[in-house]
């Protein structure tokens, strides 16, 4: 990993100056340890004070995790640069290593494609899906890019749900607080001692038994959709945790917008489901 930048800050040490731009403590410890710095082509300790005009250049090699098992499964890219690469996660799929899913899952998959293509850098996944939920799932390519995506970047994403009935509103937004109901356990329920949790929804197309749903999520908590849609009686299909089970969960992130952290550009991404009600 090589960054340059153009110092447009005032006089202070190459630290303070990795805080200004945005670096995680961790990213900035890594680089001091194990990497080097450089000002005006000469290299640099992290106390070193740069001016404005001055060329400050960081560079610091990630290594690939030895340990994960490459998966020569398939794996659907819809978008990769140098910086980063968007994939479609299949449904009953875990994103990461486990006892019970250590030699097929989606890192171990994404391990395949980097050491196809001589990427040497770690993993870094962005936004998690469930083991269940199919769709689109962002991936940076080094540690500094998957800072920048996480701590000044919204990811706009939007999800299709086949949800049980007909929903009085084809429009509306839930908005209650969720929270572990039993200390260790994965479920979680509407609580007043949870956290903060809004849902936006739209009916898409619906019949006398089941709606075709797009949702926004404005907050991120752990099966949000899914304990929202159950608790206002609207379970989604498949969902044998807060509903019935079924073939799968009909849940899937269709949609993502970001802007991306190195060209500024705006990227759009959709992966439709293709369901009907």
């Amino acid at each position: 990993m090589r960054l340059e930048y153009l110092v447009d800050a005032v006089t202070m040490p190459i630290k303070d100056y990795l805080m200004y731009l945005g670096l995680s403590r961790r990213l900035a410890r890594k680089i001091k340890l194990y990497g080097k710095m450089y000002v005006n082509n000469q290299e640099a300790l992290n106390y070193h004070l740069v001016k404005k005009g001055d060329v400050l250049v960081l560079e610091y090699n990630e290594t690939l995790n030895q340990e994960i098992v490459a998966s020569q499964t398939s794996l659907e890219i819809l978008y990769e640069d140098e910086s980063l690469l968007v994939v479609n996660k299949p449904h009953d799929l875990a994103i990461q290593p486990s006892r019970r899913h250590q030699e097929d899952n989606l890192i171990s998959r994404i391990k395949a494609v980097f050491v196809h293509k001589a990427i040497t850098s770690n993993i870094h996944i962005v936004n998690r899906l469930d083991y269940s939920t199919s769709g689109l799932v962002l991936v940076a390519k080094n540690g500094f890019v998957h800072h920048q995506l996480t701590s000044k970047n919204r990811i706009l994403k939007k999800y299709q749900a086949i949800v049980e009935g007909k929903l009085a509103e084809q429009v509306g937004t839930i908005h209650l607080p969720i929270a572990r109901l039993v200390e260790y356990d994965i479920k979680r329920g509407v609580s007043e001692l949870g956290k903060k949790a809004i849902t936006h929804y739209r009916v898409m197309e619906e019949s006398d038994k089941t709606s075709l749903l797009e949702l926004i999520l404005e907050t991120g908590r752990t099966h949000q959709i899914r304990v929202h849609m159950a608790y206002i009686g609207h379970p989604i299909v498949g969902d044998k945790l807060y509903g019935k089970d079924d073939q799968r969960l009909y849940l899937h992130c269709y949609y993502m917008e970001f802007i991306h952290p190195q060209t500024n550009e705006k990227i759009v991404l959709t992966k439709e489901s293709q369901w009907n009600v």
